[in-house]
């Protein structure tokens, strides 16, 4: 029988804020999100996910320490699932936020 979540794109929760949220790649390169509730690293299931933001040019792009060049600026959401502890969250991915430095200073 098969299970849909009513897809909710909200602003993340305190569970996912402040460097709480962690995760690596495995054998190969994809991502994989942990819960940030469970114990140990639980995978998180992404349900869905939306175009959040999206620009033609990405003004980091005309920073002077900026060396590269994007394609285009963008923030991906993810609605991510705990099957563990029924956690449910949202989380977002962009290239038009910060884009440099030290991650201890960004928090």
């Amino acid at each position: 029988m098969s299970k849909k979540m009513k897809m909710n794109f909200k602003h993340g929760s305190e569970a996912v804020q402040n460097g709480k949220l962690h995760g690596a790649t495995a054998l190969t390169d994809y991502f994989y999100f942990f819960c940030p509730k469970c114990e140990g690293d639980k995978i998180l299931r992404l349900l869905d996910y939306r175009i959040y933001e999206e620009k033609e040019i990405n003004p980091y792009d005309e920073e002077e320490n900026i060396k590269s060049k994007s394609a285009k600026g963008f923030t991906l959401q993810f609605q991510i699932y705990c099957e563990n502890c029924n956690h449910s969250d949202t989380v977002k991915i962009s290239n038009l936020g910060y884009q440099g430095g030290d991650h201890s200073t960004n928090r």
